[in-house]
């Protein structure tokens, strides 16, 4: 029991900072908010502030809040957490169950896709979470998916997870943590870390937002994927851009400035 409480606290604590960044910039009322873009969310440019850094933007070698900050803004997951809910329900799934103490049965919605244009299928799931198990990158989180034991593709839209200790009820939320992002087969290697410069060039991605422009550790910024069919409903934005200061001090003096809307992570009293 002690071991489940553990991994429950685990995931919940990086999901809960990951969803702080995801909450600001995703649906916030912005017509206070310099930028008043064109695009269709009406809301402007959000200028994000961070002193966290992106350790890896290939989910099997990054166990950070820094690059989960990036993660559930722009890769599709299985289950999510709602704003202001500390539960999971199904993302781009359309249902997830136990269909036996030992499996786990998601549905995917139907039409699913990815920015590039590539289908979004059953197929993509299995091959994420096997190559998070294969790879097991030591900066990874390979080691939330202790507990899987295979993946079962049923068909193009339905997969089981079996699983090796019966009544995981921890499991759904690990399909929400840095374990869970779902990937495109046909951009990431399924053997290797996939460098940032090929992912953003394949354009592999299926959340709320796309990356248009990075440059590591220094800014990203994001655009509404129009496409977006999960639980957290299309941006309310134009775009987000996402600053990242090597101090507090720095951050401090772009928000004086106001060159930034929001400021995340650290800032002294």
């Amino acid at each position: 029991m002690s071991s489940i409480r553990a991994r429950r606290r685990t995931t919940g604590l990086i999901a809960a900072a990951a969803a702080t960044l995801l909450a600001l910039t995703a649906c916030a009322d912005t017509e206070d908010i310099d930028g008043g873009g064109d695009g269709d969310g009406g809301g402007g440019i959000i200028t994000v502030g961070t002193t966290d850094t992106v350790f890896n933007l290939d989910p099997a070698g990054a166990y950070d809040n820094g690059s989960l900050a990036v993660f559930v803004q722009v890769y599709p997951f299985l289950m999510n957490t709602p704003y202001g809910s500390p539960d999971v329900e199904p993302d781009i799934a359309e249902s997830a169950d136990f269909t036996s103490p030992t499996e786990y049965t998601v549905t995917l919605k139907e039409g699913l896709t990815f920015a590039n244009g590539n289908e979004l299928t059953a197929s993509d799931v299995k091959f994420s979470f096997d190559r998070m198990v294969d790879i097991a990158d030591p900066n990874g989180p390979a080691s939330l998916l202790a507990n899987l034991e295979e993946v079962e593709m049923v068909d193009d839209l339905t997969v089981t997870f079996h699983l090796k200790n019966p009544d995981d009820q921890v499991f759904p939320q690990v399909l929400s943590s840095s374990a869970g992002p779902v990937l495109d087969e046909d951009v990431f290697s399924a053997t290797e870390i996939t460098p940032a410069e090929e992912i953003v060039d394949g354009d592999a991605f299926a959340g709320q937002y796309t990356i248009t422009d990075y440059n590591e550790n220094e800014l990203v910024q994001f655009a509404p994927f129009e496409d977006y069919q999960g639980l957290l409903g299309p941006a309310e934005n134009d775009g987000v851009t996402l600053s990242y200061y090597a101090d507090e001090t720095s951050m401090k003096l772009a928000v004086q400035e106001g060159s930034i809307d929001v400021a995340a992570r650290s800032l002294s009293p």
